[in-house]
Order: C-alpha cells, then sequence, then structure tokens
C-alpha cells in the first residue's frame, strides 16, 4: 500500500499541516483522531496519533491503514514528525516510529 499515490498524497498533506504547528498546538491535540477516507473505492482510516516521549518531545504521527484481502487485517503507511520546546520540527526517523509502536 505504501507505494500508492493517493496514500502518500494524504499522508504529505497531513504532516505540511501538521508542520505549520508550535509544540504547544500539538500537546492540545488529542491522544488518537481518526477519520475514514476513501482510497481507491476502499474505506481507510486515516489517525493521526500525538505521543510524549521520554526526552519532552512530541511525536505527532499520521498512519493511513487499510484492510488486506478479506479484511482478516490491515496494511499500514507511516510518517511522523518529532516536535521539541524549544520549536525544532523534524521528521521521524522510522527507528524512532518503530521505538514508539508504530
Amino acid at each position: 500500500m505504501s507505494t500508492k499515490p493517493e496514500v502518500q498524497q494524504i499522508i504529505e498533506a497531513r504532516i505540511s499541516q501538521l508542520q505549520s504547528s508550535s509544540f504547544n498546538d500539538i500537546a492540545a491535540l488529542p491522544v488518537a483522531k481518526g477519520e475514514d477516507v476513501l482510497i481507491e473505492g476502499r474505506k481507510c482510516t486515516l489517525t493521526t496519533y500525538v505521543q510524549k516521549l521520554s526526552s519532552g518531545e512530541l511525536l505527532a504521527t499520521v498512519q493511513i491503514a487499510a484492510p488486506t484481502l478479506f479484511g482478516l487485517g490491515s496494511a499500514h503507511t507511516e510518517r511522523g514528525l518529532i516536535f521539541s520546546v524549544g520549536g525544532l520540527v523534524r521528521e521521524a526517523t522510522s527507528e524512532e516510529l518503530q521505538n514508539t509502536g508504530g
């Protein structure tokens, strides 16, 4: 699923929205907020997660989950941003996403 252009466009649009947010804006978001989106006629779930890291930084993860064949599982595509109190925003590494449950 991660190679589908529409999935990447949806994630990129949400990441772009988050990038312009401050640390306090991200801290005020709910821990998880999901919404249904249609991708190639399939109902998928777009969820934004916010986690406080042990470093005091915040990780905002944008994930799309799509049902797999027969709906017995789901495939996930995600990207994340790390927000520091000082205002620095950077892309989360794949290791950071995995270490926080992604």
